[in-house]
Formats: C-alpha cells, sequence, structure tokens
C-alpha cells in the first residue's frame, strides 16, 4: 500500500466511495473529496462538487489541498458536452466526443503534468480484487465453463471498440452488450428479452462476462461487479459471472459471493492474456 499522505478523492457513483474514504483515513491519509455526483451520503465531506465543464477549478482545489495524490472511486458517468470540454482542455484538439478509455488516458496525462500519482482503490481498500479461477461454493464446469470462456473473450473484444465492460452470452450467441447506460440496464434489457421469450428458453448457457479494456489504467475505472449486479443476473437466469482476474472490483465480496451461492451462479475469475 501507497505511504498515506493528501489524498484527492474523485468520488463517482456507488457503496464503495463511503468505504473507500473511511479506509482512506484509517490508513492515515487526509482526505478531500471532489463530488463527481451529488451524493447525500456525502454531505458530512463538505464536497468540492466538480464542474465537467470547468476543469480549471477542479485542478484548483487540488492544487489548493496540496493533494500527494489522487484516487477516482465509483462510477463516472459524463455527457458527450462534458466529455468534449474535458477533452479540449487536456489537450487533445480534435474536439470530438471521447470513450472511457481515452477520457482515462487524458485523465492521468493531465495530472502527469501537474506531478500528482494515480493510485487505485486497491491501493487503499485491501481485498477488492477479483482472484484467479472459481470463488464462490457452485462451480463452473463442462458447457457452462466453455461458454464463461466465450463470453469472456468476445468481451476482450468489445472493449478494443472502447464499448462497455460487459456483455451477456446465450450458448456462443452474444444477446446484449454494456453502453452508456451501465451493467444494470444491460442486465435490465436482458431482463425484458427474458420477458418476451427471447432468451432463457434454450439450451445455451446464459453467461454475463465483465472485463477491463486492453490498455486500461489499473488506477481508474476498474469493471466492478457487486451484490446488486448478483441480485439482477439471478432475474436474468445468468448461471455464471465471470470477471476478469486482478483488474475487477469485488465490492462487498463476502456478501457478493455469499449471495451468488445461494442463487446458485458460478464466479469465475479469468486472467487475460493480451495486455
Amino acid at each position: 500500500m501507497t505511504a498515506p499522505g493528501r489524498l484527492a478523492l474523485v468520488a463517482g457513483s456507488g457503496d464503495l466511495v463511503p468505504q473507500a474514504i473511511a479506509a482512506a483515513r484509517d490508513a492515515g491519509w487526509e482526505v478531500r473529496v471532489l463530488a463527481l455526483h451529488p451524493r447525500a451520503d456525502l454531505e458530512g465531506e463538505d464536497p468540492f462538487r466538480i464542474k465537467v465543464s470547468r476543469p480549471d477549478q477542479v485542478l484548483r482545489e487540488i492544487r489548493r489541498f496540496k493533494a500527494t495524490h489522487v484516487c477516482a472511486v465509483g462510477g463516472m458517468h459524463m455527457s458527450d458536452r462534458e466529455r468534449e470540454t474535458f477533452a479540449e482542455f487536456a489537450g487533445d484538439k480534435d474536439g470530438a466526443t471521447k470513450g472511457d478509455s481515452k477520457l482515462s488516458q487524458l485523465g492521468a496525462a493531465l495530472l502527469k503534468m501537474l506531478g500528482l500519482p494515480f493510485i487505485g482503490v486497491h491501493e487503499i481498500v485491501s481485498n477488492l480484487l477479483a482472484p484467479e479461477g472459481q470463488m464462490g461454493a457452485v462451480p463452473a464446469a463442462g458447457e457452462l465453463l466453455r461458454t464463461a470462456e466465450f463470453a469472456f473473450a468476445v468481451a476482450r473484444k468489445a472493449g478494443v471498440l472502447d464499448l462497455g465492460q460487459a456483455l451477456v452470452v446465450s450458448g456462443g450467441r452474444i444477446i446484449a452488450t454494456e453502453d452508456i447506460g451501465g451493467t444494470d440496464e444491460l442486465l435490465a434489457r436482458c431482463d425484458v428479452y427474458r420477458e418476451r421469450g427471447l432468451i432463457g428458453n434454450g439450451r445455451g448457457h446464459l453467461v454475463l462476462a465483465k472485463t477491463s479494456k486492453p490498455g486500461q489504467p489499473l488506477h481508474v475505472d476498474l469493471p466492478a461487479i457487486g451484490k446488486n449486479t448478483v441480485a439482477l443476473a439471478c432475474k436474468v437466469g445468468i448461471e455464471a459471472i465471470v470477471v476478469e482476474a486482478g483488474r475487477t472490483l469485488l465490492i462487498g465480496r463476502d456478501e457478493l459471493i455469499s449471495n451468488a451461492d445461494a442463487a446458485g451462479i458460478a464466479l469465475l475469475g479469468i486472467a487475460a492474456q493480451d495486455d
């Protein structure tokens, strides 16, 4: 773990944010919270409200705090206009709308120019990254394992195009891919397909795969799953969730695995081979 210093914590959405703030303070960090979205549970932090249209103000606040490190935690949702503004400020000349991978690279370059290193939330909160292999009591074997391996491989290919980090397959067929709505909306769409009888009534196993995009920095926007992912997957009829080992955050790890076991969903970590 990185030695404690002064941490500017950029907070997005999700349950991991307050956990990361508490863990950072327990480890001895001085923390300044900068919030990308309004959050009632952070009001006690007096967070600096990030305006993506004014990234200069964000950098000024980070300097004022005399941060030694920056950490981004939680989901980061930006409109096309906000993406274009950020890209232009970071020095990208064409001004076109950018995908998540490109924005991550621009953000890292911007902080590097300021002399401030990014650290990953996994360096603050222990035991977050998914291990390789089976993670619960439910095994993925035979045809289910082959489907999980196929799902993981095609999720990696989708990442090359800077699409979302997740997709769902039925046997050897891609059912749906994640878009700007995120994994929850992906699973909600799949539930509609199930209700319409388009999926879940054949012999092909339904599998959710989630992986980082090739070349994605380890310190920003890592894929994550939590108990809500399991609940939605169970509703759809997902039989296995496969994630990238060492690059996927398990939020509420014990509860996540327990809920997957109770739902009969296999949890599997696979190491990517193409980075």
